[in-house]
């Protein structure tokens, strides 16, 4: 990117701010509620701004969506998330402020007993790991500095936990607030920008691939269906339960998920119709997907404005890298090493959340580099783990009624979920099938996993890692409740 020294000077106190905030954070109490859930005392605008802009933290992967489903980006990664996230309001918000527990694996734990909460708590590790976050930092650092996307990668992420080690949930509600306000201000900079400057029936009608100017982005029904299930990882997203933990009230916790959509749904306006402009506006298209957003800030922006829209993009992937590094941190920290030692203080409990944060960091940087796409880190890498968490965790909370399974059957369903889909998505990777199809002919009826042989005209569908999860986790969880019914029938007796 091209910066002039005013934009260097706007970037620097932004980054200067985010840290001040961050390290002035004070925790009243050293207790694990006060650095995990912040006393269990955030406001509904602080709750609305941490939950807004930590939940929409891949913006950059927003941009890389547009690049392959334009206008049908909303409808894949937008309401989706609007269906599951007003359900979440309406049935689990006031239940999980209401509750004693402040994670998911701690709610498992609970009703289900350790076992289930051990397993609980490293698939909640695994999906809460910042690798998707962490990519796009370094993305936007590897645009500024001109250097490898490695060194960006973990130069990015060190400076940006660092406050996290001393204010915890506090610090990162801080900063939200900062990144929520950036967030919405850079990309109204942009969008108000580009309509006074560019006319949108003739820039739009630039775009050579019209397919993505249609309301699906040409990705087909199934596509879709298949991403509005993937939206049922607002459910079971272990940072979008913590903020509603955290919440002052169980009102407030509901109220304020019913306020974070309706900012979504306007985020989003803004965030896809700025990525058709980079469709439209961008010279050459980028190599990376990822850069689409960067790349029309420094294409068409003016010096000042340039920072600003470059510093609405960090804030709100910085504020959501911190959010998940804390959570998986204090998954690994006092969920897994914690319940293994059982004799564990709050004292050391919060020592153990800090190397929790500085190794889930380190796997966060190791998996990025190796699937560098935020939407397959979303699609394929989330959906694995969220395919043995959903059914458990709506049990624990009383979804559907009591839960009548017995715990042994509720264990063996996360264990055959996450390794079957694990397995398909690590046999996906191995044989070049990245985005995880199959393939089949209708007659004779016969199905292949690419590569399919030479000449064979066949119909695809990327099958994802949810699907196969859900499934597996469906019948195992179905099977366990015939057989804890029919032995407490024949008990009965």
């Amino acid at each position: 990117m091209t910066l002039s020294w005013l934009d260097g000077v706007m970037i620097g106190l932004f980054l200067a701010a985010i840290l001040a905030l961050g390290f002035s954070a004070r925790i009243q109490k050293n207790s694990v509620l006060q650095f995990l859930a912040a006393g269990r005392a955030l406001t509904l605008p602080v709750f609305v701004a941490t939950l807004v802009s930590t939940w929409y933290g891949g913006i950059l992967g927003v941009g890389e969506s547009v690049s392959y489903f334009g206008v049908g980006t909303w409808v894949l990664l937008g309401v989706p998330y609007y269906v599951f996230a007003l359900l979440y309001a309406w049935v689990l918000a006031r239940r999980v402020r209401g509750a004693e527990q402040i994670s998911l694996p701690e709610r498992l734990r609970s009703a289900f007993g350790p076992g289930v909460g051990l397993v609980g708590a490293v698939l909640v590790f695994l999906l809460a790991l910042p690798a998707a976050h962490v990519l796009m930092l370094g993305v936007l650092t590897e645009m500024i500095t001109g250097w490898s996307l490695a060194t960006s990668v973990i130069v990015a992420t060190l400076v940006g936990t660092l406050f996290l080690y001393k204010g915890g949930l506090l610090a990162d509600a801080r900063v939200s607030v900062l990144a929520f306000l950036m967030m919405y201000l850079g990309f109204a900079v942009m969008v108000i920008f580009c309509l006074t400057q560019f006319p949108v029936g003739e820039t739009w009608g630039r775009i050579e691939n019209r397919t993505l100017m249609q309301w699906d982005g040409g990705a087909g029904w199934i596509a879709v269906a298949s991403f509005f299930i993937l939206g049922a990882w607002t459910l079971v997203d272990p940072g979008f339960h913590q903020r509603v933990a955290s919440a002052a009230s169980p009102e407030v916790g509901r109220k304020g998920v019913f306020v974070a959509v309706g900012f979504w749904v306007l985020f989003d306006l803004m965030s896809i119709t700025t990525g058709l402009y980079a469709l439209a506006l961008l010279k050459a298209p980028p190599e990376q997907p990822l850069m689409i957003f960067p790349m029309l800030g420094d294409q068409v922006l003016p010096a000042g404005l340039k920072a600003i829209f470059l510093c609405g993009m960090v804030g709100t992937i910085l504020s959501a890298m911190v959010g998940y590094a804390l959570v998986s941190g204090a998954t690994l920290g006092r969920e897994i090493v914690g319940q293994l030692r059982a004799s564990s203080d709050d004292a050391q409990i919060t020592r153990f959340t800090r190397i929790g944060i500085a190794v889930a960091c380190a796997l966060a940087i190791v998996l990025s580099l190796q699937i560098p796409s935020v939407v397959n880190l979303w699609y394929q890498w989330g959906g694995a783990v969220i395919g043995a968490l959903l059914g458990p965790v709506l049990m624990s909370y009383g979804v559907g009624g009591p839960a009548r399974t017995p715990r042994p059957w509720i264990l063996a369903s996360m264990l055959v979920s996450f390794v079957l889909s694990l397995s398909w998505l690590v046999a996906g990777y191995r044989s070049g099938n990245t985005m995880l199809e199959i393939a089949w002919t209708q007659e004779p009826f016969r199905i292949w996993i690419p590569p399919v042989p030479d000449g064979l005209e066949v119909s695809r569908l990327s099958l994802g890692t949810l699907a196969p999860g859900l499934v597996a986790s469906a019948l195992v969880l179905g099977l366990g409740r015939f057989v804890g019914d029919r032995k407490g029938r024949i008990q009965g007796r």
